[in-house]
């Protein structure tokens, strides 16, 4: 008896891991398609990567973001800006439950010669064969303040 429990144990906590494991590996997967479609300005692309029920909550947008249709005027205007270099890397990612995760993580662009950055988090969730966001929200960082010796007032 106690040396079933204890495979089960040790099957548990491999399950475990590996259920970890899995969620970051999904997440990197669905946010490295979302950076190629960006690199291509492919706003169709990146709407796709999201479930027809999705909301976004960008960075500087006043109401939420909902559904296909408007996903797809908000992509359109997006695909426009002059950002390159942009990096998703995932900090945090957990199965919720074998069909959805969430994750959490920085991101960074060039836009011309300046970097900027942000946070962002997502829901991910399986949508048929197909991992996709089912929410996604995105911040940017203020830039640095000034340094006192370019400030006009020290001219």
């Amino acid at each position: 008896m106690n040396k079933m429990l204890c495979v089960l144990a040790v099957t548990f906590a491999v399950v475990v891991l590996a259920f970890a494991d899995d969620a970051k590996t999904i997440a990197q997967r669905v946010d490295d398609k979302w950076i190629e479609a960006f690199n291509k300005k492919d706003a169709a692309a990146l709407t796709a990567l999201y479930t027809a029920d999705a909301v976004l909550l960008p960075q500087g947008v006043d109401q939420p973001i909902i559904g296909t249709e408007n996903i797809r005027k908000f992509m359109d205007q997006m695909v426009n800006e002059k950002l390159e270099n942009m990096v998703l890397p995932v900090a945090q990612a957990n199965m919720i439950d074998p069909n959805s995760l969430y994750q959490a993580g920085t991101w960074s662009a060039d836009a011309g010669s300046q970097q900027i950055k942000g946070t962002y988090m997502s829901v991910i969730v399986r949508d048929g064969a197909d991992w996709k966001y089912r929410a996604d929200t995105w911040n940017m960082m203020p830039p640095p303040p000034a340094t006192v010796g370019s400030s006009s007032a020290n001219k």
